[in-house]
């Protein structure tokens, strides 16, 4: 009888434990829904039971906000922002609805002032983590509410497209440093059409900056982040009204050699962070009697060498400002390189297929070097299947001395075959070709289109750059112009497609366009683009398009 009793009273115990770890579950998992739809709805402010806003005469005190759920914090020290900024470390805790505010002991309030306390994305819902956007608490140590407001519109300044979420940030401190070392005195946020308000400002003088915030510290400290300022402070007054238009850029990276590639004899390959603009970059070197050619790629520059004898050197790399790197070249085999290379294509031959050319127009066929020489007498053009030979014109490219241009007037449904007879083409070593042998074929007129482009709106005393982008977005011309208000120019058989046409204004007369900096208080140059109308096969395409 004992045990039976004992056995009961084991049971009823594990019963109860069993309902009490049930009822403990429920009520760690408050407001936790089964199937249906996910929340989305943020939290909702109940100001019946929080500190009221907006008010004057503001004596210091524990801001309370209540809402109608459970909530959390999210990175409260970069999201919660106080305009005019305080003196001190603030405090933000949470417990269950309700949110506090808690000022430093040492805080000592500014008189008559308006404060704002912005608590971007910092208070969310417990279970979906839904943000309480835009609120903002406001209140004034003085006997009114600050209530004038500066608005306007950010653009980004490649596609004059509006920029939402930049922060425009206004500051009473006018010095140049202050938007890398103090948070605002006041800022707005742009929407998805780029306009912000930025609301409660006093009467004052401010710099304003705007900022595409990628660490969300309200600070401009990295080069990477897109920016955009006016050059002279706004003056805000009762009788003022603001409509600010505000350029988004990113500043120029400052350049800095990445990684260089010296492993093998006779090619050293620079890399850069961004391609080097023209005369930024110079190379010397350490005299050894080589002979060498520098190419410029588009993020590196290329050193191709030939050497007397096996022997280590330096090459320095400097720009005038920046850096200086000495690159110490190992020794390597001169005979080894000689007894392994060949002057090939750049793609191997399993990797090519016949070379698609178009009449009337040249193309190229890329080496593994850089080409010195052409024996004209061993380049053969032979024509249809009766192997017809035919005489183009044969040249190295200027720009790329690795490519070997061939014009021609090339007939449609035409067979062609260019053979590069051994010793036709010499390279920088003086490394002669082997038989190389490529297939053409000749793409009709039908199936491409001209293009006449016109560009007016332009001032006489001006310089401009005239871009036009293939509809891959790649850059195949570039013309300057000075001193013409009207360009026109025709493109004849080009490939089908949209393009673009970029038009700048070259105020600084460099050939390119210029992005904006901060720190020299330029903004960038004018630039505008236009998508065409698409140009379609067999169409003669009239463009015009009016710089503005």
């Amino acid at each position: 009888m004992q045990k039976y009793f004992s056995y009961i009273f084991s049971l009823h115990l594990i019963c109860m434990i069993f309902v009490a770890l049930i009822l403990l579950t429920s009520c760690a998992n408050q407001g936790v829904l089964s199937g249906g739809k996910k929340d989305k709805t943020p939290p909702a402010l109940d100001s019946l039971k929080s500190t009221p806003n907006f008010q004057t005469n503001f004596q210091k005190q524990t801001i309370e906000l209540t809402f109608d759920e459970w909530l959390q914090l999210n990175d409260v020290f970069k999201q919660v922002v106080v305009s005019p900024p305080l003196q001190k470390n603030f405090d933000v805790s949470l417990k269950k609805k309700t949110v506090r505010f808690k000022f430093d002991k040492d805080e000592i309030l500014r008189k008559n002032a308006t404060y704002t306390i912005n608590f971007g994305t910092a208070i969310q819902d417990l279970n979906e983590r839904n943000p309480v956007k835009d609120l903002r608490f406001v209140f004034s140590t003085g006997d009114f509410i600050d209530s004038l407001e500066v608005t306007g519109t950010v653009i980004d300044v490649l596609d004059k497209q509006p920029v939402k979420e930049v922060l425009v940030m206004l500051y009473d401190n006018l010095a140049d440093t202050v938007v890398r070392k103090e948070k605002p005195f006041y800022f707005g946020k742009t929407d998805e059409k780029g306009i912000f308000t930025i609301k409660n400002v006093r009467a004052d003088t401010f710099k304003v900056f705007a900022l595409l915030d990628g660490n969300a510290n309200y600070l401009f400290d990295n080069v990477s982040e897109k920016i955009g300022f006016l050059e002279k402070p706004i003056v805000v007054t009762d009788s003022s009204k603001t409509n600010l238009a505000i350029q988004l850029f990113e500043e120029e990276s400052i350049l800095q050699l990445e990684n260089e590639d010296k492993k093998k004899y006779g090619r050293i390959a620079f890399g850069f962070n961004r391609k080097p603009h023209d005369d930024e970059i110079k190379i010397t070197f350490e005299e050894v009697g080589q002979n060498v050619k520098i190419q410029n790629q588009k993020d590196s520059i290329l050193l191709w060498y030939d050497l007397p004898r096996d022997t280590t050197w330096k090459v320095y790399v400097t720009n005038d400002t920046l850096f200086s790197d000495t690159i110490k070249i190992p020794q390597l085999s001169r005979v080894d390189f000689f007894k392994k290379q060949k002057l090939n294509p750049a793609k191997p031959s399993t990797q090519r297929s016949k070379i698609t050319v178009t009449s009337g127009k040249h193309f190229s066929i890329a080496f593994n070097h850089p080409l010195e020489k052409i024996d004209t007498g061993l380049v053969m053009l032979l024509e249809d299947t009766l192997l017809n030979q035919v005489f183009p014109k044969i040249e190295i490219d200027t720009t790329d001395e690795r490519n070997l241009l061939i014009q021609f007037p090339f007939k449609e449904k035409t067979a062609y075959q260019l053979q590069l007879l051994p010793n036709a083409l010499t390279d920088f070593f003086g490394i002669k070709n082997d038989t190389i042998t490529e297939f053409l074929n000749v793409k009709p007129k039908t199936e491409f289109g001209d293009l006449t482009l016109t560009v007016t709106g332009m001032q006489p005393d001006k310089n401009y750059v005239i871009e036009l982008l293939d509809p891959k977005n790649k850059l195949i011309e570039i013309i300057p112009m000075t001193g013409d208000t009207i360009f026109k120019k025709v493109f004849r058989t080009i490939e089908t497609g949209i393009y673009s046409v970029r038009m700048i204004e070259d105020k600084n007369g460099n050939g390119r366009w210029d992005t904006g900096n901060y720190d020299n208080k330029f903004q960038p140059e004018p630039l505008f683009t236009r998508k065409l109308e698409e140009l379609r096969a067999g169409w003669e395409l009239d463009a015009s398009v009016k710089f503005n």
